[in-house]
């Protein structure tokens, strides 16, 4: 049973981090494209501004996860190297 629940959340994480966070960043550019400015026959029509600010909290967002992994990824050797621990748990 403990190698089916391994599996079940290698397939969660897999889920949100390999559809998830490509799913957020694409809504986050259907806002932006909400609230940005248009030009429409010649005139300007301005866009939602909150909807702008929005899209940068959402990327925001998915740019920290990236951060956070890769960081947790090196976490060991940036650790070996500097002795930082970024983390307070998963070293040896």
């Amino acid at each position: 049973m403990d190698i089916v629940e391994a599996i079940a959340k290698v397939l969660v994480v897999g889920l949100i981090f390999g559809a998830g966070l490509p799913a957020l960043f694409a809504v986050g550019l259907r806002v932006h494209e909400q609230g940005s400015d248009e030009v429409v026959e010649g005139s300007v029509v301005k866009g939602n501004p909150a909807m702008r600010v929005l899209s940068y909290a959402i990327f925001a967002v998915v740019a920290l996860v990236i951060i956070t992994a890769i960081l947790w990824i090196t976490r060991q050797t940036l650790y070996f190297h500097t002795g930082i621990k970024l983390f307070p748990f998963g070293y040896k």
